[in-house]
């Protein structure tokens, strides 16, 4: 406030909150893609992220790494589930991407498709009984 910016959610967008300069309708930068974004900053965003930290485990499988596109028609649970599921880890992000992308169209039909783009990281080697059953 004492930076005059806003944040706000529009109509079209409920629970989407973007920052917005002081009387400049655009662009409305969404709070959870702020890392990075110095341009807004003389108006209150602060755009160092917040980093923590954690151990990888064995229960650990993979992280995704995903832009908003994909997490506006997606919940985690989904993600989880589309990567979990594909059967080649090298096919794992495309079908996550595939998966939003009709997603997209289906839940937002007329609205402009959003940047969908995503990484998956597989922390661990394939396990001995997953790499023979695909060798057979």
């Amino acid at each position: 406030m004492q930076s005059r910016g806003r944040v706000l959610s529009c109509e079209d967008e409920p629970g989407v909150y973007r920052m917005w300069m002081p009387t400049v309708e655009g662009p409305g930068l969404a709070i959870s893609r702020a890392f990075g974004d110095y341009y807004i900053k003389d108006f209150g965003l602060i755009s160092e992220p917040e980093l923590t930290s954690r151990n990888i485990t064995h229960r650990d499988q993979f992280a995704i790494l995903a832009t908003d596109g994909v997490w506006d028609v997606m919940s985690n649970e989904e993600a989880v589930e589309i990567v979990f599921s594909t059967e080649e880890r090298e096919d794992a992000a495309k079908r996550l991407v595939e998966s939003a992308i009709c997603a997209w169209k289906r839940k937002r039909r007329g609205v402009p498709m959003d940047d969908i783009s995503a990484i998956c990281l597989f922390f661990h080697n394939i396990p001995p009984s997953k790499q023979q059953a695909k060798n057979v």
